[in-house]
């Protein structure tokens, strides 16, 4: 009895929970001066896509190895938002890495609200391995609407994490003016926030050689099963349902949206919020310096729904497409004009959506595209 009641006396307790946290300090450190980080094996092979979370905390061999992979096999990365992600029946870069015309393979970062400022610090984190990155970027000028068109805190939380963000505000003075619409990810967070972020980020760092490097140098085979590979071969477009087609079980091609979407109809008008003529002018810049190849589509907008939802928003949308195409223009940039996909039957999912056969629409444009400057 008097050995239990000394064991679990509070001060025995304390000292044994002070002995486990030093004990875990000194395990944590020595395994970052113990472990070697795993090598970038230089995969030869594309990767598709990669784990938001490695592009979130700029973790390594990982995000180099994506980039790594892309370049030397003189592939694309589609980046884009909501409208590049997965569709019903493929989407464009999926058409496009399955093309057995092109040699190419094309890998893809989309998401929803993963707009082109989303990148500014991976491109900036990995200056000199981008340079001459070919990037296809797709713009929905959707986000130039109410609800979309600013910074947007849940977003950047998402995809970015604020010790990433708080080390390239301290390393890059000589980007300040790019930065200045990555700045408000910092405004925006309270001093609790920073604090959570910043630890997610530290620990992550710490525990990394347990966690990954040590399983890797264990278990190199387990490197490469954490990364999404391109298939093997290119099967062409068998696996794809209505390649081509409208698939009019799924569309109203009056209202030009899916049948589904007609139950809850929704639209909001363009804001007059500078906030994404300014990321855009900004990401176009900073990959010109960076001689990233970047290839801009303008992307089309849902004229028909907009018409019949509510007629005088019609003219904001076409005005901000206009602009946004000023935009391209006057900073000299190689882009594609999908807009007249605009009216076409069929083309929509939704009022900000591209269908599939949309989506085929604009993998032909690049597919065009691509074809005419490869024969220059």
């Amino acid at each position: 009895m008097k050995l239990i009641r000394y064991i679990y006396k509070t001060k025995t307790l304390s000292e044994y929970g002070l002995f486990l946290f030093i004990s875990l300090i000194v395990l944590l450190i020595s395994g970052n001066i113990l472990i070697p980080e795993y090598p970038a094996s230089h995969i030869e092979k594309q990767l598709l896509n990669l784990n938001g979370k490695y592009f979130k905390y700029n973790d390594n061999p990982q995000v180099s190895e994506f980039i790594g992979s892309v370049k030397r096999n003189n592939g694309y990365i589609c980046l884009g938002t909501s409208e590049t992600t997965t569709r019903k029946d493929g989407n464009y870069y999926e058409f496009l890495d399955q093309d057995t015309s092109l040699k190419i393979r094309f890998s893809v970062l989309g998401g929803a609200g993963r707009s082109c400022g989303i990148h500014i610090p991976m491109l900036l984190n990995h200056k000199k391995e981008v340079d001459s990155l070919k990037i296809i970027y797709l713009i929905n000028p959707v986000y130039w609407r109410s609800k979309l068109n600013g910074f947007d805190k849940g977003y950047w939380i998402r995809y970015n994490n604020y010790a990433v963000y708080r080390k390239l505000k301290l390393n890059n003075e000589e980007y300040k003016d790019i930065l200045g619409v990555v700045e408000p990810y910092g405004d925006v967070l309270n001093p609790g926030e920073k604090f959570l972020f910043t630890m997610e980020y530290w620990l992550r760092k710490i525990r990394k050689p347990f966690f990954q490097d040590l399983r890797y140098w264990l278990f190199p085979d387990k490197y490469e099963e954490d990364l999404f590979y391109q298939a093997e071969e290119k099967t062409g477009f068998s696996s794809f349902a209505n390649f081509g087609k409208i698939d009019t079980a799924y569309i109203d091609s009056s209202w030009n949206v899916s049948y589904e979407f007609l139950s809850r109809k929704w639209l909001n008008p363009i804001s007059d919020n500078d906030y994404r003529n300014r990321e855009l002018t900004a990401f176009i810049e900073l990959c010109n310096e960076l001689d990233v190849e970047v290839t801009y589509v303008l992307g089309p907008v849902n004229t028909t729904y907009i018409k019949k939802y509510h007629p005088p928003y019609l003219d904001g949308y076409l005005n901000t497409v206009n602009h946004i195409r000023n935009i391209l223009l006057e900073n000299n940039t190689d882009f594609i004009d999908a807009t007249d996909i605009s009216d076409v039957p069929g083309a929509f999912v939704d009022n900000q959506h591209h269908s599939s056969y949309g989506a085929y629409l604009i993998y032909l444009k690049i597919k065009n595209h691509i074809n005419a400057k490869d024969s220059l």
